[in-house]
C-alpha cells in the first residue's frame, strides 16, 4: 500500500475554507488536515463533500462518532441532515488546534452515497480531545474533493493545511 499525492491546499492567513478537489477514480483516498485553527478562538472545523469543484450545502450529512476527552469519560453521538458534517467541535486556537485523517470511500460513484471515517485529535478549552467517527453525505452522486470550513467568518492561519492523497 502506497499513498500519491493529489491536491494539497495551504492557507496564507486570509482563506476562510480549504479546498481540495482532484478525486477522480474508485480508489480509496486519504484526507490529511494539519494545524486546523482560525483566527476566531473556540471555532468549530466542518467539512462538506464537493460537486465540480462546488461545496454541496443541502441538509444531507449525517454523522455519528465517540469523542475521548483528557478531562472526563468518553461520549457518543450522531447526528442527521447537517449542512456539512462537524469534525472538530470549539477548537481552542491558543492551544495548538486540531489535526485529522479522513479516509473517503464512494467519491467517484455515481450511484453510491459518498462516505468517510475519520481519527482527529484538537484542543478544546482546557481539555485535549480525539475523535473517531464516519460521516455519510446521503446522495447518490460522483463528489470530487472536500472543503473544510468554520463555524463563523474566521480565517484559517498561515500553514493550516489540507492534504489530499489516493491510496494505492
Amino acid at each position: 500500500m502506497g499513498l500519491v499525492q493529489v491536491n494539497k491546499t495551504v492557507s496564507d492567513g486570509s482563506a476562510t475554507t480549504l479546498k481540495v478537489t482532484g478525486i477522480d477514480s474508485d480508489d480509496v483516498y486519504l484526507l490529511v488536515l494539519k494545524l486546523i485553527q482560525t483566527q476566531n478562538n473556540n471555532e468549530t472545523i466542518s467539512l462538506r463533500v464537493t460537486k465540480s469543484g462546488t461545496a454541496d450545502t443541502t441538509s444531507n450529512y449525517d454523522r455519528a462518532y465517540k469523542i475521548f476527552s483528557s478531562t472526563s469519560s468518553f461520549s457518543n453521538g450522531n447526528f442527521q441532515n447537517g449542512t456539512g458534517t462537524r469534525i472538530m467541535e470549539n477548537v481552542d486556537d491558543a492551544n495548538g488546534g486540531g489535526q485529522g485523517i479522513f479516509y473517503l470511500y464512494n467519491f467517484n460513484s455515481s450511484s453510491e452515497y459518498s462516505f468517510l471515517t475519520n481519527e482527529n485529535v484538537c484542543t478544546v478549552s482546557n481539555q485535549s480531545a480525539g475523535v473517531s467517527g464516519g460521516s455519510v453525505h446521503t446522495v447518490a452522486s460522483a463528489s470530487d474533493g472536500i472543503e473544510v470550513y468554520g463555524s463563523s467568518t474566521g480565517t484559517f492561519i498561515s500553514g493550516a493545511s489540507a492534504i489530499l492523497y489516493k491510496v494505492i
